[in-house]
């Protein structure tokens, strides 16, 4: 493989910038530090000396011997003074000793081929780089140390105790199957099934604590959407007019409430309209809805009812919401509709009780945060779910056919490993590792 080098912090102006080299010959750039034999460099030993390449500067080089460094191979870490002008100089020099950049992720990319991590804690190196909490961080953490794989050998291991006793009978059919070793598999579907949906039920709730909570303002035009953003947020975020569509695409903005981070969408206002921008921002609208966490349902109070709120009443009635009606402190014209919360925006009565309402769906139950010591990504995601609806086929079966079952039980022992890497493929790698930054 190639030597391979990057800045591990920010190319930017700071107090330091770290770069690290990975590979065969990375111990060759102690070449352009003066007072540095390569002969004697002792591995995790700090020395203070002088780059003197195409620039000069007083760096701090760190040495880490292969298999004990970060990616298994030779690394070094060098802390450059915080001018990328100096850093790009360097690059160039280790150009010219035959190190080529890394790619992203390549970095935790080599940790995984060389047997550092399994690919579940390469994925937590991302999400714990990415958390938007501090219960995400705490997840990724554990993760990289290994939860989840510890919950795949428990798994693994059901799977094999199942295995075990079908592989026996096809291997020795002149035997029956005994009623007790029958109950035994279907034991372990059972387990299965419950581990499985343990994890899978506890997707939603990590995916939060990673990512944050994202609610959606959605209504007709002049309900008020753009005043309740910036009422929210506390700052005047989003323009606020009498003149309908002036919000032609969504804005995002964030803020934090109950300790989770919210990230708050106004979106264009829904209605027919011949004007091709406004157009674009509803038909945008739509998709931002679908995606949100929460949608708060804007209705303008001091108007009856009318095909525009019914158009979005049942566009979002199948999706988490909050139905508001604003303009309180105007007579309410707005009859025969069930609402959450009735609200003015104006002069601020009834926004402490829709804080608490959004306050009570954003945040997480100690049954959510503390269910499942483990946080999924949405591509291991997909292989449990494959994975569970294999086990509920074969659990729902009122005896054993042996060779289906064989068959199926492989298949998920296989998706398993597709899970931790153990078996990958390419295009598995790529998609992971092209997700990660450069450094990384």
């Amino acid at each position: 493989m190639d030597t391979i080098y990057a800045a591990i912090s920010p190319l930017i102006s700071s107090a330091i910038i770290v770069v690290r080299i990975s590979g065969d010959k990375a111990v060759e750039v102690f070449e352009l530090l003066n007072g540095a034999d390569v002969k004697n460099i002792q591995p995790r030993n700090v020395y203070n000396l002088k780059y003197s390449g195409s620039v000069s500067d007083d760096v701090l080089a760190v040495y880490f011997k292969a298999p004990n460094s970060y990616t298994g191979e030779d690394v070094v870490e060098i802390s450059f003074h915080g001018n990328p002008i100096i850093v790009s100089s360097a690059f160039k020099d280790f150009e010219k000793l035959g190190f080529v950049t890394a790619e992203p992720g390549e970095f935790t990319k080599r940790a995984f081929l060389n047997g550092k991590m399994d690919l579940t804690q390469a994925e937590s190196v991302a999400e714990l780089i990415s958390s938007k909490t501090l219960q995400g961080i705490d997840y990724s953490y554990e993760q990289l140390k290994g939860s989840l794989r510890k919950e795949i050998e428990y798994i693994k291991d059901l799977f094999i105790n199942a295995l075990t006793i079908i592989e026996a009978h096809i291997d020795f059919p002149e035997e029956d199957i005994e009623d007790a070793h029958a109950r035994i598999v279907f034991e372990n579907l059972e387990l299965l099934k419950a581990e499985l949906s343990a994890i899978l039920a506890s997707y939603d709730s990590h995916r939060i604590m990673r990512d944050g909570y994202r609610i959606a303002i959605a209504g007709k035009p002049n309900t008020g959407k753009s005043s309740l953003m910036n009422f929210l947020l506390k700052e005047e975020r989003a323009i606020v007019s009498d003149v309908a569509g002036t919000t032609r695409d969504y804005i995002e903005s964030n803020f934090v409430l109950n300790g989770v981070p919210v990230s708050l969408v106004d979106t264009a206002g829904l209605r027919i309209t011949s004007d091709a921008v406004e157009k674009a921002g509803i038909e945008r609208t739509g998709e931002v809805i679908k995606d949100a966490d929460l949608v708060l349902v804007l209705l303008d109070g001091s108007t009856p009812l009318d095909e525009e709120d019914k158009n979005v009443l049942e566009s979002t009635k199948e999706l988490k919401r909050l139905v508001v009606v604003n303009k309180s402190d105007r007579p309410l014209l707005l009859n025969d509709i069930k609402y959450d919360c009735l609200v003015s925006v104006k002069d601020g009565s009834g926004m402490s009780e829709l804080l608490k309402k959004c306050g009570e769906v954003v945040s997480i139950t100690d049954a959510d945060r503390f269910g499942k010591a483990v946080m999924v990504t949405a591509r291991q995601r997909g292989y449990f779910i494959k994975i569970l609806e294999t086990v509920e086929k074969l659990s729902d079966e009122s005896e054993i056919d042996f060779d289906i079952f064989e068959y199926e039980l492989n298949s998920s022992l296989r998706l398993l490993s597709e899970i931790t890497g153990l078996s990958y493929t390419e295009d598995i790698l790529t998609n992971i590792f092209n997700n990660f930054c450069i450094g990384k």
